[in-house]
Parts: structure tokens; sequence; C-alpha cells
């Protein structure tokens, strides 16, 4: 939820689509050790927090 916050107060618009829309985020370094196709994915918006693979997005 905290993504979601610090949306909103930077850019309120970006929290509303949030809050519509399902958006994940993985770290770059997760990506680089082991590849996007692994479940380096988390959820933003407050969807909870368990990372997840690239087909579950």
């Amino acid at each position: 939820m905290a993504d979601l916050r610090l949306a909103a107060e930077e850019n309120p618009a970006t929290a509303e689509l949030l809050t519509a829309v399902p958006a994940d985020a993985a770290w770059i370094e997760d990506l680089v050790q082991r590849g996007p196709s692994a479940p380096v994915w988390h959820p933003l918006g407050g969807r909870g927090g368990r990372a997840c693979w690239w087909t579950e997005l």
C-alpha cells in the first residue's frame, strides 16, 4: 500500500491508475540475476506482497 501512497503524492493520476489497472514491478538486480521469467514480480497498488511469475501478472 506504500507504493500507492507514494504514487498519490507524486502524481494523483498514477495512483488512480494503480487502483484500476493491476501493475507489477521487479528489482533490476533480480531481473539481471534470475531473469524476467523468474518469480521476481511484485504487485503494486496494495494487491498483496508476494512475488509472482510474469505469467501471473
